[in-house]
């Protein structure tokens, strides 16, 4: 009967050692900025880059910047321009907390588009960007070490049309005042 319970002894002894104790809690999370970039831009060619503080364990405000280059066929023609935006959003997280949760927010961001030569008529505002808010949901998760990955998918509204100026009326109608928001991101933690 020894050898059984020798056996037993092990097993028991083994995974109890291997248990983290249940009565120590894990220390706080005190990470509060998250820098990252959106990959998914560069096909735009778009580089986009975000900063978010933690203001409280479960708001963020985040601040957006990006710049790239826009470029437009019109039958076979193309226009090549400059892009430039400026944003920021408030985000709050439902569930968890800065460095790993689900988050609700809303963003505001201003898109600002030239062209080197003059657009034809009808496609100017279709292709100048302008100020866009909406509202989202997304999920961040920060590893320990402070790799970080977020996606967020919502939906904006074209709030102020760009300018227009000896161009002819702009493309866009109400019907498509709306517009997608998705976010793919990746980053770190400090």
């Amino acid at each position: 009967m020894r050898g059984p319970s020798i056996v037993c002894l092990v097993l028991t002894a083994g995974t109890a050692a291997a248990q983290p104790d249940a009565g120590v809690p894990a220390p706080p999370d005190d990470r509060r900025l998250t820098l990252m970039w959106a990959p998914i831009r560069l096909i735009a060619p778009l580089v986009e880059l975000t900063a978010e503080y933690r203001v409280a364990d479960k708001l963020g405000v985040m601040l957006e910047l990006g710049g790239g280059q826009r470029t437009l066929t019109t039958g076979m023609t193309d226009f090549t321009g400059r892009e430039y935006e400026v944003g920021a959003q408030a985000r709050y997280y439902v569930l968890g907390s800065f460095t790993h949760g689900m988050q609700l927010g809303a963003e505001v961001l201003d898109e600002y588009v030239t062209f080197q030569e003059p657009l034809p008529p009808g496609v100017v505002g279709a292709a100048a960007g302008g100020v866009t808010a909406g509202a989202f949901a997304g999920y961040k998760i920060a590893t320990r070490v402070g790799f970080t990955f977020e996606a967020q998918l919502g939906a904006r509204y074209l709030v102020v049309d760009p300018p227009v100026t000896g161009m002819g009326t702009p493309a866009i109608d109400s019907t498509q005042k709306w517009l997608p928001l998705l976010h793919l991101n990746v980053g770190w933690t400090f």
